[in-house]
């Protein structure tokens, strides 16, 4: 009223890409008016735009406090009325205490007071702001809640009402899906059908992994146990764009294209019975969409499309939300709906591995496993949360639930048939937990943490002894002796293919060879595995490797990820090797099996809103077994396929969302030591030479020259980092390769002695590390590393000849023949 009658007002609704010249003409405007304006969701704008507009406040007010008629305003000098008011409004906290959460309140309150008249008022409010608001609030916030209800309501402590048979047709819906009927879990699935009864609108909100899914899985059970037929459509709107989740009218033709929600909620709505109908908006929320909903969140409970047409919400009809955060929702949002809130204590991993365990079929084996899980995993956990760097952000759930794959690999009536001693499961679960919790262990050029990670275990657990040499990551268990053994024993012998291009070669090692055994067993039995490493350090040929290496049973679909990939795309890549079976179903050909193989998994773009749109259709497809038609806007259930990837965790987004990592069972790839190393180049080097027919003086020399590529390798690495100007400056086991796929090239007429092989090396060592360096003191440097490594490696040549210039190596040095010529 005060501003009605003294101020013109302008509101003012700030987004995520408001600009500082378009805001600061607003502010001009103002001050030269006179006029107030009110600055709505300041909290959206950007950090680099909102330090320009905080100056531009502070100069607003300056002018104000020191009386001035005119004043400088970014650099233009402009007059100022001082009735000017600038007010801000936002909500940085996600708590929701508006009218919208009273009114709810109001509503469960005088349903209390209809089912119990007798009860004093002050107890039936107590409960209802209790009851209804405990399901939003987190762990920590809990006791501060509860101290500001019992202020209100001192020495006062009302039992929460509870419908006891219902709790029970809970629990047997919980049983059914082979699950732990917990308290804390039925509590949850109690909350979630209270927020049904009083909002349409509910967020089922919690972190990666915390049993959200299986919470409405168990009340939709129980709905169905009690006859009431049930109907959830789910659905990821980011999967999709916002045409093709509302609809669009095509500007030409005005012709209007359905959209995948307004079908659903269409479809939901003309459905004539009261059942339950729940659609299930399982993704990332953004404003981009979510406030095209505000009107169908809110009282109105109406769908407006662009086509002018009104969907209806049914009083039998919910919106379900399944998100991980709020961080990207408007307080407008937020107000509009109930918000249940599982903590990641709620439940725990402890229900997931009981249900996991009961699934084994063995009495004394699922006895064991209990009393193994209770030993090492709390305090693995407990470790892994303050201690040791991993190569990328994994969910604890993950790893216990990779602790679980790797023992249904491991505990085979083979390995542990049923009459063996608990020594023999205690000896493959430290083995399986070893690799469950320490496979992500990083390593840089300061730290390795797999030694640290080895010592630590060592220290804690000394039941099962390694051996006293290398980490825990370097050995395996015989199956027949049942003792540790070094991966170097299952090492296999490279055979050099001279039509293979180097890159594509796999020379197997101690650390190749171990990740391989992990993924023949993983793969056999469809678990997602992804292998992260920075660039360079083979994922890729590993992967390949072992996907070129299975039986004809299997389909793999290569699915290479770049910036510009989108969930278009993705789809129709996915769908290509697929074929349509009976009815909605899809699979490939046959009885086959598809591995999706994705590479550079985190490289697709990453929107405004912090959501990578391809990872959304993968998520659902691992999730929920499907995706939608794109064009007749039905569901297409996906059979028979599975997921493997690899990623650099220093390139494109770095991480994924913690809700599609959860599926996956990482490997961290390390770039191999120099022992490796000496194994990998001297194996290509020497068996080329061998092939090829070098005389057998310069074959004998393969070893020398691998130590002295690696000596220079080791020192340009190290020299040579990259700057904001020289980026480029990364040096990995490509330039490596890059520098020995050309000495493949030579044949023996090019090299007859010892210098020629060390000149041609020099050569291509030029042609791969100079030729990338950007200035003359660059150059100057390498050429003086060069010689440097060649005097300390090559002490007994001669260092005349060997430096001479020119020193060139091509094959069309006279003419255009493919040969090779040396000057």
């Amino acid at each position: 009223m005060l501003r009605s009658e003294l101020q013109i007002r302008v509101n003012i609704h700030y987004a995520k890409f408001s600009r500082m010249h378009s805001v600061g003409n607003i502010y001009k405007g103002l001050a030269q008016s006179g006029a107030w304006g009110c600055f709505d969701e300041f909290n959206r704008i950007a950090v680099e735009v909102l330090s320009v507009i905080a100056v531009q406040v502070k100069s607003i007010q300056d002018a104000i406090k020191e009386k001035k008629l005119r004043f400088n305003f970014q650099g233009e000098n402009i007059s100022i009325k001082w009735t000017v008011g600038l007010f801000i409004t936002m909500n940085p906290d996600h708590y929701d205490w508006g009218l919208r959460a009273i009114k709810s309140v109001l509503v469960v309150a005088g349903s209390l007071k209809r089912g119990d008249p007798g009860r004093p008022e002050d107890q039936v409010l107590m409960r209802a702001l209790r009851d209804f608001n405990i399901p939003k609030i987190v762990t920590d916030d809990v006791p501060i809640f509860m101290g500001l209800i019992g202020d209100l309501f001192p020495a006062l402590n009302v039992p929460r009402k509870r419908d006891l048979e219902f709790e029970k047709e809970i629990r047997k819906a919980i049983i059914d899906q082979k699950l732990q009927p917990e308290e804390n879990f039925i509590l949850k699935v109690v909350q979630l059908q209270e927020l049904f009864e009083v909002r349409h609108s509910v967020f089922d909100l919690g972190a990666a992994g915390v049993g959200k899914s299986k919470v409405w899985g168990s009340l939709f059970k129980t709905y169905r146990n009690q006859g009431k037929k049930p109907t959830a459509l789910d659905l990821d709107p980011k999967s999709v764009t916002n045409d093709e989740l509302f609809g669009i009218i095509n500007p030409a033709t005005r012709e209007w294209k359905d959209g995948l929600f307004s079908v659903l909620m269409r479809d939901l709505a003309n459905m004539p019975s009261d059942n339950p109908k729940w659609i299930v908006l399982d993704g990332d929320i953004d404003p981009m969409w979510i406030e095209s909903l505000n009107t169908v969140m809110d009282d109105n409970k109406i769908l407006t499309l662009a086509s002018n047409e009104r969907i209806t919400l049914t009083p039998s009809m919910r919106l379900l939300f399944e998100i991980s955060h709020l961080k990207t929702a408007t307080p407008a949002t937020v107000s509009r709906a109930g918000i249940l809130f599982i903590n990641a204590a709620d439940v725990g991993w402890n229900p997931y591995v009981q249900s996991w365990i009961d699934t084994r079929e063995v009495q004394s084996e699922r006895a064991n496993l209990t009393i193994l899980f209770d030993k090492y995993v709390p305090v693995c956990l407990d470790t892994l949360r303050v201690r040791f760097k991993k190569v990328t952000p994994v969910p604890e759930i993950s790893q216990v639930q990779m602790l679980c794959y790797l023992l249904e690999c491991l505990l085979t009536p083979e390995n542990t048939p049923p009459d063996c001693h608990k020594e023999v499961y205690e000896l493959y679960f430290v083995f399986a937990c070893v690799w469950a919790f320490g496979s992500v262990m990083f390593q840089d050029q300061l730290v390795d943490y797999r030694v640290e990670f080895t010592k630590w275990w060592l220290t804690e657990f000394k039941h099962i002894k390694f051996p006293g040499h290398g980490t825990v990551f370097d050995y395996y268990i015989d199956a027949e002796t049942h003792k540790f053994e070094p991966w170097t024993k299952k090492v296999m012998k490279f055979e050099l293919d001279p039509e293979m291009p180097l890159q594509a070669a796999l020379v197997h090692t101690a650390e190749t060879t171990r990740v391989k055994y992990f993924l023949d067993m993983l793969v056999e039995k469809k678990r997602p595995v992804m292998l992260v490493g920075t660039a360079g350090t083979g994922k890729t040929v590993l992967m390949q490797d072992k996907l070129s290496s299975l039986p004809d049973e299997f389909m793999v679909a290569n699915v290479p990820f770049n910036f510009y990939t989108t969930s278009a795309m993705l789809q129709g890549i996915l769908e290509k090797p697929l074929e349509k079976k009976a009815g909605r179903n899809y699979g490939p050909p046959g009885t086959r099996r598809l591995i999706y193989f994705v590479d550079d998994m985190n490289m697709p773009e990453v929107d405004v809103y912090f959501t990578v749109q391809p990872h959304t259709l993968i998520r659902q497809h691992i999730d929920h077994g499907h995706w939608y038609d794109r064009a007749k806007l039905t569901l297409k259930e996906i059979h028979n396929t599975q997921y493997v990837a690899c990623m650099n965790p220093t390139a494109g987004s770095f991480t994924i969302d913690s809700r599609l990592q959860r599926h996956f069972c990482v490997f961290s790839i390390n770039f191999p030591n120099v022992e490796a190393l000496q194994t990998i180049y001297t194996s290509i080097l020497s068996q080329h030479l061998n092939i090829s027919g070098f005389p057998a003086a310069v074959q004998k020399y393969s070893t020398l020259l691998v130590n002295g590529a690696l000596a220079l390798h080791a020192k340009v690495s190290t020299t040579f980092l990259p700057t904001a100007i020289k980026f480029h400056y990364v040096f990995n086991l490509r330039d490596l390769s890059n520098i020995f796929q050309g000495l493949l090239f030579a044949m023996p007429d090019c090299a007859k002695t010892n210098i020629d092989l060390i000149r041609l090396w020099m050569h291509e060592a030029g042609r791969v590390y100079g030729d990338k360096l950007a200035d003359e003191n660059d150059i100057e440097i390498f050429d003086k590393l060069i010689k440097d490594i060649c005097k300390r490696s090559f002490e007994d040549t001669n260092e005349e000849i060997l430096f001479k210039k020119p020193n060139i190596f091509c094959h069309f040095a006279t003419g255009m023949e493919i040969q090779n010529t040396c000057l």
